[in-house]
């Protein structure tokens, strides 16, 4: 079974390239996910959701690497948190990221899986790239949750990345292009990921029951030859998509294409790694590929054995 090649750019940790590659090397991609690479959604599911434990037990254990998310503060502080008010997953309640300081985030405690409330700080960026530097063949795969009208957010969380990982230990994603635009100026060679909205994916997940009624009125973005054209043109290689895998199910001839124009592709999923793992295994049925990686909410092992055998 195939995954995508690309050729390896200059600043990737040696696990993602080999993934990129279309390699499989033992004791490299940890995951070992009939090449693909695996990783933690938001950190292990065993520690709070974007906490440093979660990021630290990722990093350390079977996946290849962590997801994350980055917000900037007021005072410039770039901070781990996915949701763009807090209160979901940490102590203080109906605030804005965006509007808090750095003072304010030292106060705020992690809330675990269930809703309690722990002893763990709220991380900032600095904590979980130098928790992560310790893992040279991990990956910290960092989505800059905001939008900026200027460049200088982005060019700062890249110049945080680079003081506190080794160079190879770590991308950026983003749904903004202009954001991978305004960090691809700082960082040259870095692999970056745009992240593909897909309305209709996002109405199927939705807990209003309106909203899933009313997805199939809804298209999946069309991700053809003359986008990916468009985004290596407009971002600047190496690029790729990260996209729900409804996205992938509605462009059955993405895989290849990806595969033809050297352009990687990781996968999402806003329900649960069974149905994840078994729509790619239905894509890589039809078309005899499977994407560079996966973000997965669980473990590797159990995600790769509902994948099941080429």
């Amino acid at each position: 079974m195939k995954n995508l090649t690309i050729n390896a750019p200059r600043r990737l940790s040696a696990a993602f390239a080999v993934a990129l590659l279309g390699l499989t090397q033992a004791g490299l991609a940890h995951a070992t996910c009939q090449g693909m690479v695996l990783h933690a959604h938001r950190g292990s599911p065993d520690a709070p959701e974007n906490a440093l434990s979660a990021i630290k037990q990722a990093v350390a254990g079977p996946w290849d690497g962590a997801e994350t998310d980055i917000q900037q503060l007021r005072d410039g502080y770039w901070v781990i948190h996915h949701d763009a008010q807090v209160g979901r997953t940490l102590s203080l309640q109906g605030r804005r990221v965006a509007d808090l300081d750095s003072t304010t985030w030292k106060e705020i405690r992690m809330k675990d899986r269930k809703g309690r409330v722990t002893a763990e700080r709220a991380p900032f960026l600095t904590d979980v790239a130098s928790a992560a530097s310790a893992y040279t063949d991990k990956v910290l795969n960092v989505e800059i949750k905001q939008t900026n009208a200027d460049c200088l957010p982005a060019q700062q969380a890249v110049s945080t990345l680079n003081q506190n990982l080794p160079a190879g230990n770590w991308f950026l994603t983003s749904i903004d292009r202009r954001q991978l635009q305004c960090a691809r100026r700082m960082d040259a060679n870095g692999y970056m990921g745009l992240i593909v909205l897909d309305t209709q994916a996002l109405a199927l997940s939705s807990d209003n029951r309106f909203a899933r009624a009313n997805a199939a009125r809804l298209n999946a973005p069309i991700i053809d030859q003359a986008y990916l054209s468009r985004l290596q043109q407009e971002i600047g290689r190496p690029v790729g998509i990260h996209i729900d895998i409804n996205t992938l199910t509605h462009n059955p001839g993405l895989l290849p294409l990806a595969r033809q124009m050297a352009v990687p592709v990781f996968t999402y999923f806003l329900g649960n790694d069974r149905e994840h793992a078994q729509a790619l295994a239905a894509v890589r049925k039809q078309s005899g590929l499977l994407p560079s990686g996966a973000i997965i909410n669980g473990q590797p092992d159990t995600f790769c054995s509902a994948l099941g055998s080429p």
